[in-house]
Formats: structure tokens, sequence, C-alpha cells
């Protein structure tokens, strides 16, 4: 009898994961796969923001699951995580969304079970936050934050006044987005004629004493200024203490009032893993994690991703909540779970840091490379720094589409960026 393999979460790691592990099962018939998602369709999370700003559009680059399934050899299972039964090995889902209204549940089998369901925004408990603010989190997320924002541009274009925008958070996400929708305004204003750019107001805010504190140094100074060349007021040292309908209050008395409210700082477990499992939690509500992955008191769970906290041995910090971890990690979960299903051993986990990269939208691109042993990381920036940053997208899409499918999704991506418009207009 075949072992049942579950994946919670069809993010970046859980799809691939999903995909190589199905393709597994299909040729060995040694065990089944199944992956929950609530979406109907996966995402590139590390797109969200462009998908916030209307620069991509994520009806074009999202993966059906039901398709990807079919392709790989997974069964795919439309539902929200809510419990996890450890005594019985069963996961709970809800089916929501029903026509009549009505929330049916479920419960799924399990042999081997891997949470793979990313994380949220971290507001730590700053009042006002939660009502009056978008985060850029989810799907849904960057959806409604795209709204509001062309709801803005089109009362400027009309009525005049400026584009206030304020973003909280000088993380890889928070600048991408300000970047992405400095393109956003700059090619709306080509197409209407009015000088919109003038009228946008984009205001970037970290608590820390520089942006993008996770990078290199040089890095982020290089990024500031850029940004400071297209007109993003970036505010260090910036603390919020409240947020409200008209923008947000600061840490000794100041205030940064803005039309448009963006958090984008820190990350937490999901509010589904939230009292969903008694295993052992750090305090962002992140699994801890032994160096084989797997959950600590639980040997047939494994966790991968944003959800987890992971310290390598002889590492001083988490591994960071970024897609090259996830990857690696996926990569890495394909042929241990296999292996643990046969009884073998499992080897650790080996992480490699492939270097830090963030782009500016059309505006240009930074990062490093980094070193291994006495080879030093190298900075780069501009046309390869940009190519770097789109090849980490390219490699997850070879790697659910293999390939043959791969070079067409690249060849449509080519003629879809000649022939419609570089932002969405819908």
């Amino acid at each position: 009898m075949s072992k049942n393999v579950l994946i919670v979460g069809g993010g970046l790691g859980g799809l691939m994961l999903a995909t190589l592990l199905g393709r597994q099962a299909r040729k060995t018939g040694a065990f089944a796969v199944s992956l929950i998602d609530r979406a109907p369709v996966h995402v590139w999370k590390p797109m969200l923001h462009a998908f916030a700003a209307g620069t991509a559009n994520a009806h074009e680059d999202g993966v059906p699951y039901l398709a990807q399934a079919r392709r790989a050899g997974f069964t795919y299972l439309p539902g929200e995580f809510h419990a996890i039964d450890r005594n019985a090995k069963e996961v709970g889902i809800r089916m929501t969304g029903l026509d009549d209204g009505a929330t049916d549940a479920t419960r799924v089998p399990y042999d081997v079970l891997v949470i793979a369901i990313g994380s949220g925004s971290n507001d730590f408990g700053t009042p006002g936050v939660a009502e009056h603010c978008h985060c850029i989190d989810s799907l849904w997320g960057a959806e409604a934050l795209n709204k509001t924002i062309r709801r803005e541009i089109v009362k400027s274009a009309i009525r005049g006044g400026d584009i206030d925008i304020a973003v909280i958070g000088g993380g890889a996400t928070g600048v991408e987005f300000v970047a992405e929708t400095a393109r956003l305004v700059d090619v709306g204003a080509s197409y209407s004629g009015i000088d919109l750019r003038s009228r946008l107001q984009l205001t970037l805010l970290d608590a820390g004493d520089r942006i993008l504190g996770g990078f290199p140094e040089d890095l982020a100074d290089r990024v500031s200024a850029k940004l400071s060349e297209l007109g993003v007021v970036v505010e260090t040292g910036a603390k919020v203490t409240s947020a409200d309908a008209a923008g947000f209050a600061l840490a000794g008395g100041g205030r940064v009032d803005a039309a448009v409210r963006v958090w984008a700082a820190g990350v937490k477990a999901p509010a589904p893993l939230t009292g969903a499992i008694d295993l052992e939690r750090a305090p962002s509500g992140q699994i801890l994690v032994t160096p084989t992955l797997q959950a600590q008191s639980d040997p047939s769970i494994f966790a991968l991703g944003d959800c987890t906290r992971f310290t390598p041995r002889g590492g001083q910090r988490p591994l960071p909540p970024t897609g090259q971890v996830a990857r690696q990690q996926a990569d890495h979960l394909a042929k241990a779970i296999p292996a643990f299903l046969r009884g073998e051993a499992l080897a650790d986990f080996a992480y490699r840091d492939m270097g830090s990269l963030v782009s500016l939208s059309q505006y240009g691109a930074y990062g490093s490379i980094a070193g291994r042993g006495p080879i030093p990381s190298v900075a780069i920036q501009g046309w390869f720094a940009k190519r770097a940053h789109r090849v980490f997208y390219r490699m997850h899409q070879f790697g659910l589409y293999g390939p043959v499918g791969g070079a067409i999704v690249m060849a449509r991506d080519g003629l879809n960026s000649l022939i419609k418009p570089a932002v969405r207009f819908d």
C-alpha cells in the first residue's frame, strides 16, 4: 500500500516540492502526493509587489494548480488548512466560497506531512495597521492594493492633486514596491499626457538605521541613492506608533500622512498556523525545525520556507524568509522524504547563499554574488544584476514546466512584452 505525502501550502517551496515528488511518484508508485491550497492559482511570491503596483499581471504569470497537478503527477485539494490531528495523522481543511454560503469541512490522512504555508505581514501589534493599511503578503492583498492605487491615479488625473503613498518597511518588498509604483505612474503619464509624475509623493519609512538591513551596507546605500533620484523620500529611524485613516503617527510626535498606506515591515507565521498544531514555535509563530527540516517533536512532519525558523549548525542567526531558501529546501526534501519513507537516515539541510539581489523595476538592479572560501563577494549592478534577478524566476518556471515547457513560457512572455501595455489598465 502506497504512503500518502500531504503538502499544505502551494507557494514557491510547496508547489516545487509537490512537482518534484509527484514526478517521482508517477514513476515509482511508491507513494502518492497531494497539495492543499485555498487559491486556485499559484503565483510567485517575489512578484507580489509587481502585482500590487500593476506592472505585472497575475492572470498571465499564475500557474493553475489543477493543470500543474496533472502535469506533475500529484493531486490538488482546494481548501483552507485549519487543524492537524497528530494522533490520527489527519489534516482538517475547509472548503470555502461555496455558492450556497456554506463551509464544508473534511479531513485528509497523511503518512508524511509537509507544512509550507509561507508567512504573513507582522504589524508587531501596532494600533490601526490591520484596519487602515494594505499588506503585500498574498495575491488578494496585492490585488486590493493595486485597485486602490489605480483609483488614486484616476482621481489625480481627473481632479488634480497629489498621489500620496507611504510604505512602512525598507526590506526588499518595500523597496521594490516603491520602484514599481514609480514606473506605474511614469507609464500611465506617457499614455495620458498628464504630468502625473510630479504629483506622485512616495515615502518609504524604516525603523532601522538604513533600508535593506539584511543586505550588504554598500548595496543598501546605492539603492537608497537611486530611490532618491526617483523622487522617493527615504526616512530611516522612523518608528511607527500607530496608523489611522490619514496616515502614520511616529515616535517623537511626527506624522506622515498618505491616502495609500502600505505595511511591508516584518513577517510572522500566517494566521492558520496559530493554534492549529502543538509543535514548538518561535515567538513569531514560525515552526522550529531540526537540521533535517523535521518538526522537533514529530519526525513525520516536515516544514519549509517562511513558516519555519531554522538556524544552521554553527550559524548565528536563522535563515532569512527568502525565495532561494525555500527553493533549496524543496530540492532537499524532494530527496529526503522518499528516503524517510524507506526508513533511511536523513542528511542535514545545507543552505548555500547565492547572494543578494534587489530590482528597482526598469530603473536598475543591485546585488552581490556570495563568495566561496578565499573568493570574496562581488558587487553587481545594472544589466547583469537585472538578468541575474530574472534568472531566479526563470529557474522556478523551468522547474515547474520542464525544459520544453519553460522555453515555451519564456517565448510567450517575450511576445507579450512586444504587444501588451507595460502596466495594467483593466
